[in-house]
């Protein structure tokens, strides 16, 4: 959820104090004002999830969760304490009740734009068909996961949540802390390697949705690093998040196939409306050819390469 906050003062520079210690302090003024914003925003679209169900509630949430986990993460000692360890496998419970619910409304939201691109009346029929019948797995799916959620006891856990990450922030020297998320992002820069080759020998569904989420994983962590001052650090976000979306997208198609299949693969579908499941055949396969599960583009498309460049002219890292 993006937020426009004003701007943290600077911090006044204590006489003697050494240029460095107070460049350090500003930077991990940087980051307390970024994790600020986050639990903020947990809290807020958490309320929203629960009480409206907005789809782009839905996606925050997600997304919130996802970049929290990193900052524990990227801030405990090690071994984690088991107050960390906990608010990390609330976070990651709360991401995954949404899972199903996230890409019904993606997919829901591709099925309404088919039917309103298309002037053939047999075409509109069958993408009716399958909205009809999404929708009615939406709603079964919101249901399951609020009653999750609420089964969660999740009153008061964005304070929590707060009280543990500030913790951490005072108990952490600034260079510490700049170490740590360092650290953190060579571990994912490493995994990201290992998920692209997994990808490059099998390129499958489940290979190429590992390199999203590594990349995901990656991006939330450097984003720790750019907080605390690194701006050389810029060049690898716009990279990742370029192929964040491209995988998404391919993501994205591959689920949209799979549900429309589901929609069509009913008794009562297939006996009741032979005609209008011929044309939804049609554009399933239609979407097959524009989108295929074994696509090896996808991997390409990526531009390792170039990830490999600026992460080699961002040469912080490497040294944490």
């Amino acid at each position: 959820m993006k937020g426009k906050h004003e701007a943290a003062a600077e911090p006044v520079p204590t006489p003697g104090a050494p240029a460095q210690e107070t460049s350090e302090n500003a930077d991990a003024l940087g980051l307390s004002k970024l994790l600020k914003e986050h639990i903020h925003d947990l809290s807020s679209v958490l309320g929203n999830v629960l009480a409206t169900g907005d789809p782009d509630a839905v996606h925050d949430l997600r997304v919130v969760t996802r970049r929290l986990q990193q900052v524990l993460s990227a801030l405990s000692p090690s071994p984690r304490p088991k107050r960390v360890q906990r608010l990390r496998s609330t976070l990651r419970r709360v991401r995954r009740a949404l899972g199903a619910w996230r890409n019904y409304d993606v997919i829901l939201e591709t099925v309404a734009k088919r039917r309103k691109a298309t002037r053939s009346p047999r075409k509109r029929a069958a993408w009716t068909l399958v909205h009809e019948h999404l929708e009615k797995q939406r709603v079964g799916e919101m249901i399951r996961a609020r009653r999750r959620l609420l089964g969660k006891d999740l009153s008061g856990f964005a304070d929590r949540l707060e009280t543990v990450i500030t913790n951490l922030l005072q108990q952490t020297q600034p260079h510490d802390m700049q170490r740590s998320v360092l650290a953190r992002v060579a571990a994912a820069w490493r995994d990201w390697q290992a998920a692209l080759s997994r990808a490059e020998q099998t390129c499958a569904v489940t290979t190429v949705h590992g390199l999203r989420i590594a990349t995901k994983r990656l991006r939330y962590r450097v984003e720790l690093a750019r907080a605390l001052g690194d701006e050389a650090a810029e060049p690898v976000l716009e990279w990742a998040r370029a192929v964040q979306h491209e995988l998404g997208d391919w993501h994205d198609h591959q689920v949209l196939q799979q549900l429309i299949a589901e929609s069509l693969a009913r008794p009562e579908v297939l006996l009741g409306a032979v005609e209008i499941v011929r044309v939804a055949l049609a554009e399933l396969e239609r979407e097959r050819h524009s989108s295929p599960a074994a696509d090896t583009t996808i991997v390409r498309r990526t531009r390792p390469e170039d990830g490999r460049e600026v992460m080699g002219r961002w040469s912080s890292w490497q040294t944490p």
